[in-house]
């Protein structure tokens, strides 16, 4: 017999009940004992597996959930925390028709309204400023970006991803 039935008997011996039904078949042989023990058993099973069940799907939502907010964060972090209170966060429609027909500013500085925040973004180089304005004001992809900067989708998440923890490391030592 594996372990794991081993304890799920173990188990279900643990209540007192289950346990005196036992040592009372034990004594008897009973026949109406046993099918008693049979049909508590049945039901005890049955609501194990159905918990296994929910168990492992909490745990697969979890995994899932976590890994769409880790996504999330990871796509929108240019938000300082510290100055949450002070963000409008107005709804703003980027796409390419709109923003071309309303002669929409695609530099990332123009949007930019947070003093010491945008002190952070000019001292970077052209190319963190441009990758950073293809990310957020035109929402652009890793791989798009960097094929349309004719570099490798590595080179544009390292970058990214480096800017971004240098403005916040500046912005949060203030």
């Amino acid at each position: 017999m594996s372990s794991e039935k081993q304890k799920i008997i173990q188990e279900f011996l643990k209540c007192p009940s289950n346990q005196t039904l036992l040592e009372e078949f034990k004594n008897t042989h009973s026949e109406q004992i046993k099918q008693k023990i049979d049909y508590k058993f049945k039901q005890y099973y049955q609501n194990y597996r159905i918990i296994s069940y929910l168990i492992k799907v909490l745990h697969f939502e979890s995994k899932h959930f976590d890994k769409k907010m880790r996504t999330h964060n990871h796509r929108y972090q240019l938000i300082l925390t510290s100055d949450l209170e002070n963000v409008n966060f107005s709804p703003i429609n980027f796409e390419k028709s709109y923003s071309d027909s309303i002669d929409f500013s695609h530099d990332l500085a123009d949007h930019i309204s947070d003093d010491r925040l945008f002190n952070s973004f000019k001292k970077l180089t052209g190319r963190q400023r441009e990758i950073l304005s293809l990310v957020y004001i035109r929402q652009m992809t890793d791989k798009e970006i960097a094929q349309h900067l004719g570099i490798t989708q590595q080179a544009v998440s390292k970058t990214r991803k480096n800017v971004i923890k240098k403005i916040r490391k500046e912005n949060t030592h203030d």
